[in-house]
């Protein structure tokens, strides 16, 4: 992964310039790690399947992909909206939501982004809320839904772009914006990346880890994630863990420490 970033300078430039500092060092520190990148969930045969579907779909027919990607996008949608308005949501922990600090980035675990979606659209937070979401095909229509909910999405993953999108992320969080990511995004699940408290550190904001759950939910317990999916008349559930700082990362032994620190915590909430 390249470490030559570029990123569109906006006021206060200092800021984004330690930013940019503080991402690039944390990344040249993985890169200088021995530690083995953790392998990728397998998918089934019909999830790789659709995958390959559907990128040949967007490479070759994209008029097709993209009204395919918005009329999922539009259905889903919708379908939030059904479940936003039937369900009961409680909300526990250090801060009652959606009053969270702003900025700040929120880290939660990929099993309970569908929670946390109809959470959102239920009760939004007063400030701007940005979310990453992956650069593959099936992301296009997932984007597409978190506009229509009124998060502000910028594209990257693990793999692809995911730098360069922690460096967009900032910029959101200077202009005052919170952020939201999944701490495992891409797998493997309940295993955390080092992302989320890269980038809290890059911009001096604090890190809140929290789980959101639905009861009852249509389970999937065959994807890598174990996704619960909110149905109407549920009762939505978010618990907000105890904000933290952190400072400059001097070497990996102190990146690790935070990131195990991250998946514990987001174990244990999960527990709640």
């Amino acid at each position: 992964m390249s470490h030559d970033y570029h990123i569109e300078q906006k006021e206060p430039k200092a800021e984004i310039e330690i930013a940019v500092d503080r991402l690039t060092r944390v990344s040249k520190l993985l890169a200088c790690s021995k530690k083995q990148p953790d392998k990728k969930p397998d998918r089934n045969i019909l999830t790789r399947a659709l995958d390959s579907t559907f990128a040949l779909v967007r490479k070759y027919l994209p008029p097709i992909h993209w009204l395919g990607a918005a009329l999922m996008a539009t259905v889903m949608f919708l379908y939030a909206q059904l479940v936003k308005v039937t369900a009961r949501l409680e909300t526990t922990g250090s801060s009652s939501w959606p009053n969270i600090p702003a900025p700040c980035v929120l880290a939660l675990w990929h099993r309970d982004a569908p929670s946390l979606l109809v959470i959102f659209a239920k009760r939004r937070p007063l400030t701007p809320t940005a979310i990453m979401i992956s650069n593959d095909p099936r992301g296009d229509y997932l984007a597409m839904l978190c506009h229509m909910i009124g998060f502000h999405v910028v594209r990257g993953d693990s793999e692809e772009g995911g730098w360069e999108a922690l460096l967009q992320l900032a910029q959101e969080l200077i202009n005052g914006a919170s952020v939201i990511l999944t701490a495992d995004g891409g797998g493997p699940a309940r295993q955390a990346k080092v992302g989320a408290i890269a980038l809290a550190s890059a911009v001096g904001v604090p890190l809140i880890p929290l789980a959101a759950d639905c009861h009852p939910a249509i389970a999937e317990p065959h994807k890598w994630d174990a996704a619960r999916n909110p149905v109407p008349f549920c009762s939505l559930k978010i618990f907000l863990g105890s904000p933290r700082k952190f400072e400059l990362f001097q070497d990996l032994s102190s990146v690790e420490e935070a990131r195990a620190w991250l998946e514990k915590t987001l174990n244990e909430l999960e527990k709640e």
